[in-house]
């Protein structure tokens, strides 16, 4: 009798563990890495004192994005460097704006200190999720610190959702408004 409970016990938990059974575990669709294709990051300076003057925004032509590094080149706030190095990114990775969009998307954080990862796009060619991973210190430094991701997004997904752990910012991957 104890063999058999052992065994059936036994017989159990490996159904239970075994990734294809639904006994214990319910089966959620999961969260796959996207192509290049869909979503890519382009290579900007991720921290930058300018950046606090950029807003989260969506460029979906490419005289949207002419006007906006335009905008960059006249601004004082920025170092110089940082701002030429900011411009000569995004330039030096050209976007068919007839099948892309440009995702800028900015990060606030109170201290410099708060370490910052980002995981690597997931979800499916309508959805796409990005984590950032927030690292932080026990004690802060009193200095505000500025972040920014670029995406080229292919134009047929919906949504990019920015997770911190703390909020999630759904960016809907279209403009709110129409030009007159």
């Amino acid at each position: 009798m104890l063999r058999t409970s052992i065994l059936l016990t036994i017989i159990i938990l490996f159904t239970a563990c075994n990734p294809n059974s639904s006994i214990l575990i319910s089966q959620l669709p999961k969260k796959e890495l996207l192509s290049q294709d869909t979503i890519s990051r382009l290579p900007i300076p991720f921290r930058a004192k300018g950046y606090s003057k950029i807003l989260t925004n969506l460029y979906t032509t490419e005289s949207d994005f002419i006007a906006f590094i335009n905008k960059v080149k006249t601004e004082k706030f920025w170092n110089k460097e940082e701002k030429k190095n900011f411009i000569d990114s995004l330039q030096m990775n050209p976007i068919d704006f007839t099948k892309y969009n440009l995702l800028i998307y900015t990060i606030k954080e109170s201290s410099g200190a708060t370490k910052l990862t980002i995981d690597p796009p997931k979800g499916d060619n309508a959805h796409i999720t990005i984590i950032i991973n927030r690292d932080v210190a026990q004690i802060g430094r009193a200095d505000m610190a500025y972040y920014a991701l670029a995406y080229k997004v292919k134009k047929s997904v919906i949504d990019i959702t920015f997770d911190n752990g703390v909020k999630k910012e759904i960016i809907l991957n279209k403009r709110a408004y129409s030009y007159p």
